[in-house]
């Protein structure tokens, strides 16, 4: 068993990203471009419509029966997860249509379902924008039900553009979009976004962003980074702020009926994905004995790290999904590891912490070069509580990490839930060392 086994869910990489997109789409290579391997995109279109780029057009192509079939169509490929990649379509009818569309997705078949209003929603969140100004290609009255449906999650439209396009979106030039942004955007704005999956703009974003100094948000980016962040693989696009700054944060990802990322509940009974940390003698058997106490309380082990302590004992981490309940498990642990072993500890943990430690630690590491905020990374790098610049080396404390700064002072790690390993430390370290090594080489 590895740790970047697939889970509950978290979608198996492998099962790709289905993807809803209207009928006159004409963008699928733009998708890809943000989609490393070995992921795939299964896409299906909505049924044509004989209608301008309405709002009328945009209830048609969000009808529940259209979506429930395109759902059903993407299924055999065994999706991990299924995106309404339509930014009109899904924020027409308010929150309350944006739901509607996640409950028929669910419903049909899908076993996560996001749309693109919902993911711009968490991409606005990802930076705690709550003023943003719009960009959009539609007639007026479609820009303004967009601005509505943001006041409704909380975010104000301090000025938006509308291109009053009634079709043809995708041939709106580069050009024409920078200029658009140009012109909506104000001082109070703390970020841009440029709406509809219909309209180009991976090349534009990490220049303007450049240019402005805020995050620009656009459509497509938005739907795929919320999707491939559900499966925990990282999107792929240069210079994009959202990419650097979101690696860490859940997206607007909802398994209808309950909206909670981490759990699904069936029949009255919960599955969750959990950790589990147990300090264990260093002897033959002792690891076999805690997989099978995982296995009895009906728990399925997704990932296995195994954390250094002294030359008598070691602490073993486990990732496991499908336990029904937290305490059943850690009480099958503790009945089963003997009196030698030390305090069992579960926590509820979430589908990033299956991605391989190397991997996330390289993904951190260039997180807090992008963002000049290695505290941060840091922190997630050892699930800490907290993680604060000082001068002074604070004093020996299992629950406290110190690691020097890349600068001067120290790098302080505070963790309640469990006291740091000798491994985690030597981690710390060497993940420090890298961003000061880093530095000197990069702009």
């Amino acid at each position: 068993m590895h740790e970047d086994q697939g889970a509950f869910p978290p979608p198996d990489p492998t099962g790709g990203i289905g993807v809803i997109v209207p009928f006159d789409f004409a963008l699928d290579r733009e998708l890809w471009r943000w989609v490393p391997e070995p992921v795939a995109l299964h896409l299906t279109r909505t049924p044509f419509v004989p209608s301008p780029v309405t709002a009328e057009m945009a209830r048609a192509i969000s009808d529940p029966e259209p979506v429930r079939s395109a759902t059903r169509d993407l299924l055999e490929p065994g999706p991990g997860i299924v995106a309404y990649a339509c930014t009109s379509g899904s924020f027409v009818d308010g929150v309350a249509g944006e739901t509607a569309l996640l409950e028929i997705m669910r419903a049909a078949g899908a076993p996560y379902a996001l749309t693109t209003a919902g993911a711009l929603v968490s991409a606005l969140a990802s930076v705690s924008a709550t003023r943003v100004a719009i960009v959009t290609p539609y007639v007026d009255t479609l820009t303004d039900l967009l601005a509505a449906y943001l006041a409704a999650n909380g975010v104000t439209t301090v000025a938006s553009v509308g291109l009053g396009l009634l079709g043809q979106i995708w041939r709106v030039s580069y050009e024409e979009v920078v200029r658009a942004v140009r012109a909506a955007d104000r001082p109070e704005a703390q970020a841009v976004f440029i709406s509809c999956t219909n309209l180009a703009t991976f090349d534009v974003i990490a220049p303007l962003e450049r240019e402005l100094g805020k995050p620009v948000f656009t459509a497509n980016q938005v739907t795929i980074w919320a999707a491939l962040s559900a499966i925990g693989v990282p999107a792929h696009g240069p210079g994009q702020r959202l990419l650097a700054r979101g690696a860490g944060r859940l997206p607007h990802l909802r398994a209808v009926p309950d909206p909670a990322p981490l759990r699904r509940r069936s029949q009255g009974d919960a599955t969750s994905l959990h950790r589990v940390r147990v300090r264990l003698p260093d002897e033959s058997g002792a690891l076999a004995r805690l997989a099978d106490a995982v296995a009895g309380a009906g728990g399925n082990i997704l990932g296995l790290a195994v954390h250094g302590q002294d030359s008598r004992s070691v602490v073993d981490e486990l990732i496991v999904g499908g336990a029904p309940d937290p305490e059943l498990l850690a009480g099958s642990v503790r009945a089963s590891v003997g009196p030698g072993a030390g305090a069992v500890l579960v926590t509820e943990a979430d589908p990033h912490d299956l991605v391989d430690a190397p991997t996330r630690a390289l993904d951190l590491a260039a997180q807090a070069v992008t963002t000049g905020d290695p505290a941060s990374a840091l922190a997630a790098l050892l699930h800490a509580d907290s993680v604060e610049a000082q001068a002074d080396q604070p004093e020996d404390d299992d629950h406290v990490l110190a690691v020097p700064a890349p600068d001067e002072g120290w790098l302080v790690a505070r963790r309640s839930w469990a006291p740091f390993t000798v491994t985690e430390s030597a981690r710390a370290e060497a993940f420090v060392r890298t961003l000061t090594a880093l530095a000197p080489v990069l702009p």
